[in-house]
């Protein structure tokens, strides 16, 4: 019985295919393909930046760009600003300080920029340079306010008249005031106590008695809280229900927050705080920015040459059969 002849494929066809397949090889797995970065954020406000990078290991450089039209483009009448370079599994990395592993995490302590739309850019040294959208937002400080009797945290909401008590607030809505940086520097310190002691200040008056107390600066700064020491006036009456009101300027933009705790005299009290603020009452929600842009090249570079030595494949083949 004869065997079916053997049907050798041509040498043009077998290199076009090698040439195809040591493209595949050499062409990067990743790409920066994706950032996200939260929005809306308050100004001054502390913002995660992620992003995949083109190789494990290699270190991309995030900036932005303050977008006066609104048109997602740049330029218009602004530069670019550095926000800081980022290794992979490396300095500024919060992904992975240790291995490498294709992706980044930056935590950026932003300036107190003016409201708008901005520009983020990470540049890859081996991938396309890669931008998505930002807003930023005029925001009120927002305080959560508690009072606290002699034992802390026990004696929440619980006051003893002629015994020490404190009051806590902690912050947000403008973290470069009372917060600290994730890798800080001469010139982006941290929590910043001369400007908290100037922008917020409590009514400790029904706590203490004295008249004079309508405006005590914090007496304690700490990481995203301040809080006051009181001495609990003698004279208060059994059960009565008192409060402590805190009043705060955001520095960045002069928006006003007032915020009311309460606490019982010998019992305790679970009244919530109520605030009143000069802006909008939400911070607004966090959202995941992914409309990515390339500003140079494909999303996957080598793209481009991979299915054209597949087209040029399918012609060798084509070729082949008619001979």
């Amino acid at each position: 019985m004869l065997k079916p002849p053997v049907k050798f494929i041509s040498t043009p066809i077998v290199l076009v295919v090698i040439l195809a397949l040591t493209a595949v090889m050499v062409m990067p797995i990743f790409a920066t393909m994706n950032i996200s970065v939260d929005s809306p954020v308050g100004s001054g406000d502390n913002v995660i930046i992620s992003a995949d990078v083109a190789r494990n290991g290699s270190t991309v450089t995030l900036s932005y760009y303050y977008d006066a039209n609104n048109s997602g483009l740049a330029p218009d009448n602004a530069a670019w600003i550095k926000i800081a370079n980022v290794t992979d599994g490396g300095q500024n990395d919060a992904a992975n300080k240790t291995q490498p592993n294709g992706f980044i995490v930056f935590s950026w302590m932003t300036p107190e920029l003016k409201p708008g739309q901005y520009i983020i850019k990470v540049e890859d040294p081996y991938g396309p340079t890669r931008t998505t959208l930002m807003r930023v937002e005029n925001y009120p400080l927002h305080l959560n306010t508690t009072i606290y009797g002699p034992k802390g945290s026990p004696d929440k909401g619980l006051i003893k008249p002629g015994e020490y008590g404190s009051v806590v607030t902690f912050i947000n809505g403008n973290c470069r005031l009372c917060h600290t940086t994730d890798n800080p520097t001469k010139d982006n310190p941290g929590v910043n106590e001369n400007r908290v002691r100037q922008s917020i200040s409590a009514d400790l008056s029904q706590l203490t008695g004295n008249p004079g107390d309508t405006n005590v600066s914090a007496m304690e700064i700490h990481h995203m809280n301040v809080g006051w020491r009181f001495f609990a006036s003698k004279s208060l009456m059994d059960n009565a229900t008192v409060s402590a009101d805190v009043h705060s300027t955001n520095p960045a933009n002069g928006l006003q927050t007032t915020t009311t705790a309460y606490a019982g005299v010998n019992k305790v009290v679970d009244i919530p705080q109520k605030s009143t603020e000069s802006g909008n009452k939400t911070k607004g929600l966090t959202v995941s920015a992914s409309n990515t842009t390339a500003t140079n090249g494909n999303p996957l570079p080598g793209f481009e040459v991979l299915f054209a030595l597949v087209a040029l494949t399918f012609v060798a083949y084509l070729v082949n059969r008619k001979r």
